[in-house]
C-alpha cells in the first residue's frame, strides 16, 4: 500500500507539473492561479501544499519540468540523424511552424523569456543556458572545435537566434514574411555554429 501509495503521489505531482506547464506557457505565469490550475488536474485546492512549499516552488519545478521536456523532445527526433545533420535538425524542429502556432507546447524560454527574467535568482539559475538540456545537446552537435566554455557560450549564441527568431515569427501575422523568418533564422543559427573556433580543437 505504501509503494502504491508513493507511486499515486509522483504521479499527481507529475500531472500538475504538466497542466502548469501548458498553462504558463499559454497565458503566462502571473495569469495563472493555483486553484483554477489544481482544478485543471483534477485536484483541490487544499491538496496543492502535499506537492509544493509555494506557489514560488511550483512555478521553478514547472519551468524546469517544461526546459526537460523540450530537451528530450529534440534529443529523440536526432537519435537516428547523421551525426552531421543532427544540429540542423534541432534548429529547423525549432523554427516549424507547428512549434510558432503551439505556444503552450513549445519551449518555455521563448514563450516566457521576460517572465522568467523576473523570477528570484534560484528560479532563474535552473533555466540558465549553461543548465538548458537543448543548449547542452546543441553544444554537443556543433562542428568539432573549441575548448567547453567556448561550446558552451556559442550553443547558448545559436539558442539565442533560434529563440529570436521564434519569438519574431509569433509577432508576424503574415505567414509568408514569417516562413522568410524562419529560413532567414535557420541559415543565421547554422553560420554562427559553423564559424572558426577561437580555441584549437583539443
Amino acid at each position: 500500500m505504501a509503494k502504491y501509495s508513493e507511486d499515486h503521489k509522483r504521479a499527481t505531482r507529475e500531472a500538475i507539473l504538466k497542466h502548469a506547464a501548458e498553462r504558463f506557457r499559454r497565458e503566462g505565469i502571473a495569469a495563472v492561479g493555483v486553484r483554477p490550475l489544481m482544478a485543471d488536474a483534477g485536484l483541490t485546492h487544499g491538496g496543492f501544499y502535499s506537492h509544493f512549499g509555494s506557489r514560488a516552488d511550483l512555478v521553478a519545478e514547472t519551468l524546469e519540468y517544461a526546459s526537460a521536456s523540450t530537451h528530450a523532445y529534440f534529443e529523440k527526433a536526432v537519435a537516428d540523424c547523421p551525426d552531421d545533420k543532427k544540429l540542423e535538425t534541432i534548429v529547423r524542429r525549432y523554427l516549424r511552424p507547428i512549434h510558432r502556432d503551439h505556444m503552450g507546447l513549445g519551449c518555455a524560454i521563448s514563450a516566457l523569456g521576460p517572465e522568467i527574467a523576473r523570477e528570484s535568482e534560484a528560479t532563474r539559475h535552473r533555466l540558465t543556458p549553461r543548465n538548458l538540456g537543448l543548449v547542452r545537446l546543441i553544444a554537443e552537435n556543433l562542428p568539432a572545435g573549441g575548448d567547453a566554455d567556448e561550446r558552451s557560450e556559442r550553443a547558448s549564441v545559436v539558442f539565442g537566434a533560434m529563440l529570436g527568431t521564434l519569438q519574431l515569427m509569433r509577432i508576424e501575422t503574415d505567414p509568408e514574411i514569417a516562413a522568410r523568418l524562419a529560413k532567414a533564422g535557420c541559415e543565421a543559427a547554422l553560420r554562427i555554429a559553423s564559424a572558426p573556433w577561437r580555441s584549437p580543437p583539443a
